[in-house]
C-alpha cells in the first residue's frame, strides 16, 4: 500500500461491518484462504461489473479489492471477490510515527491493471 501506508504505520479502524465502505477506501480484511489481516483498497462493491482474467463477474454482496502496488500486490485479482464477513474495518487515521500522522487518503489505485478491471454498467469507469 506504499506510500499511502509504510511498514510501521498504526491504523485507528472503523468497523463496518453492515455493508462495504466507498470505493477507493483503505480497508482491513481478512484474507482468503489465509485468514491473516491485510490492507487493500475498495476497488469495486456490490451490483459493480469487474473483469476477472478473462470473464466479467457482477459483484453480489462483496466487493473487488485491490492493492496500491499494482501487479506486486496479493488481491482480487488473485483470490477473487470478496464477502462482507472478512471486512473487519476501515482504515482511516495513522497515529504513529508522529512524522506521519494523519486520516488516510480515499483515492483509487494508480495502477492502468486496475483501472481496467472495473466496469459498471456495462462501460468501462476509468481512475
Amino acid at each position: 500500500m506504499s506510500p499511502v501506508l509504510e511498514p510501521g504505520d498504526w491504523l485507528l479502524l472503523d468497523p463496518v461491518p453492515r455493508r462495504w465502505p466507498k470505493r477507493g477506501t483503505v480497508v482491513v480484511i481478512r484474507q482468503p484462504g489465509t485468514g491473516l489481516l491485510a490492507i487493500k483498497r475498495l476497488a469495486a462493491g456490490p451490483g459493480d461489473v469487474v473483469l476477472a482474467g478473462t470473464e466479467y463477474v457482477r459483484l453480489g454482496d462483496e466487493a473487488w479489492l485491490l492493492g496500491d502496488g499494482g501487479g506486486h500486490s496479493i488481491d482480487s485479482r488473485h483470490y477473487g471477490p470478496v464477502g462482507l464477513d472478512a471486512l473487519v474495518g476501515r482504515a482511516w487515521f495513522r497515529y504513529w510515527p508522529p512524522q506521519r500522522i494523519g486520516t488516510i487518503p480515499r483515492r483509487h489505485s494508480t495502477s492502468s491493471r486496475a483501472r481496467s478491471s472495473v466496469v459498471s454498467k456495462g462501460r468501462l469507469r476509468r481512475r
